[in-house]
């Protein structure tokens, strides 16, 4: 499968893109004459982007002589391309086949993206494995429903209605290969033409993800609450994506009242929906989970996403959403002839991990574990001479942390000075449309998941050393 970096950011468009990648492929000898390309919607799936865009850089591409296709069969790299590339293209010195530069070998990424792989139980995946292998031959091959197995659905629904006071049924969650996809999946069911209220700061792939389909975004600005009312009720959305048991990158909770105002502005409308990213809800430390949206939601107004990405891998790229039965009628109506996203044999494994209470085990290790490196952390922080100056904001959940930096110094000035030292982090600016604004004092983001106890003590000794130079 073609991997090609889009970044919606770009004046280029993606379908450009696409087609600057394949031809460095081709002239690169990666792609050979006669070699089949995926197919449309394949590679269309593997981007996250809309299958006309992957059909406009094809044709672009078959028009140029690049490649040629076959009724019913795809597109393949025309045998005479190597011919195009006997004087240079320029554009492919900038394409992103370019070697990326190696980082020092003691670099430290504070990443907010990484989780303990280490910590995966293999041995309990792997017998899990081998007895869906025995026990469901007859079935494995078959075709699989769009929603997913309905085995997988019905584990699903008991894990929310136990833990996150959820009461859904199976035939309303849609599992599909990550919330990314089924972010997209969402535009196609609830339209494109709408507008789409988006947190910001934010994730800003979600915001590319949500543009790249076609939608209209616009970013809300928020307090110490979450998302403002006000301004969300003037930005003239009608969909809202939300993230209010941990708001990504600030780590805000969102207390109930606010929560109250949202399904209120959501309620005034039919068509009115707000999108709640549930992403790492099972994560927190501190006091009693607050009660999904979902669950206080009387009109059929919220659908429910989470992942299994942030508990268990993001390389099994398995999540689900949890559909108002309007739309999941809608769904099955429209959108049926979808096959499903995640193979069959990863969703029965999952199956048997749920429903005999592996992941309820491997999550309470996980948050024991994630909890210790938080402690280590902001232990690390604390005692650091220039602690006085820096403020620990959003431990109570998640896996990352927010620092607000006291020091006369910028933002910027803060992440290269880190950078200098080996030491990877982002400032909170980073999570604002087009680098946002510079926020006073400066905020810097820290993840920690992916980092070991050593890595954790070096590295922030390593990043409060490289601060102490803004010290007044």
């Amino acid at each position: 499968m073609l991997t090609i970096l889009l970044d919606s950011r770009k004046p280029e468009p993606l379908y450009q893109q696409i087609c600057r990648a394949i031809r460095g492929e081709i002239a690169q000898g990666r792609l050979q004459p006669n070699e089949k390309l995926p197919s449309r919607r394949a590679l269309s799936a593997h981007l996250q982007t809309s299958l006309m865009t992957v059909q406009t850089a094809y044709e672009q591409l078959t028009a140029e002589g690049y490649l040629y296709a076959r009724p019913r069969a795809g597109y393949f790299v025309d045998p005479d391309a190597h011919l195009l590339f006997q004087e240079p293209d320029p554009l492919l010195l900038t394409s992103p086949i370019q070697p990326e530069p190696v980082p020092p070998k003691d670099q430290i990424n504070f990443s907010t993206s990484g989780v303990d792989l280490e910590q995966f139980p293999f041995a309990t995946w792997a017998k899990l494995s081998r007895q869906v292998l025995s026990t469901k031959q007859e079935t494995l091959l078959h075709a699989t429903p769009a929603m997913g197995l309905y085995p997988l659905r019905r584990a699903i629904s008991a894990h929310l209605r136990e833990f996150r006071g959820i009461h859904a049924a199976p035939e309303q969650i849609l599992v599909g290969a990550g919330t990314e996809y089924l972010l997209g999946i969402l535009v196609q069911l609830l339209g494109a033409s709408r507008r789409y209220a988006v947190e910001e700061p934010g994730y800003p792939k979600g915001k590319h993800i949500l543009r790249s389909n076609g939608a209209s975004v616009i970013g809300i600005p928020m307090d110490q609450s979450g998302l403002k009312i006000q301004a969300l009720r003037q930005s003239g959305a009608t969909i809202a994506h939300v993230t209010p048991s941990h708001q990504f990158p600030t780590g805000i909770i969102m207390p109930v009242r606010r929560r109250a105002e949202l399904l209120e502005w959501a309620a005034e409308q039919p068509e009115r929906y707000l999108i709640e990213d549930d992403y790492d809800s099972e994560l927190r430390f501190q006091g009693k989970p607050l009660p999904a949206m979902y669950s206080l939601d009387n009109g059929g107004h919220v659908i429910y996403m989470n992942t299994f990405a942030r508990t268990l891998a993001p390389s099994l790229r398995i999540g689900y959403v949890v559909l108002p039965p309007l739309l999941a009628k809608r769904f099955e109506q429209d959108f049926s002839f979808y096959s499903s996203t995640v193979p069959s044999f990863e969703q029965y494994t999952l199956v048997r991990f749920l429903q005999e209470g592996y992941f309820e085990r491997h999550l309470n290790r996980m948050k024991k574990t994630y909890h210790q490196r938080q402690d280590l952390l902001i232990s690390a922080l604390r005692s650091h001479p220039i602690s006085k100056h820096i403020r620990v904001c959003g431990e109570a959940a998640g896996l990352h942390l927010l620092l607000e930096v006291r020091l006369p110094c910028t933002e910027q000035e803060l992440v290269q000075a880190a950078q200098e030292a080996h030491i990877t982090v982002h400032g909170l600016s980073a999570y604002y449309e087009t680098g946002g604004r510079a926020a006073a004092p400066p905020q810097v983001v820290l993840g920690y998941a992916c980092l070991s106890p050593k890595e954790i003590l070096e590295g922030t000794k390593r990043l409060l050393d490289a601060w102490e130079q803004f010290l007044p």
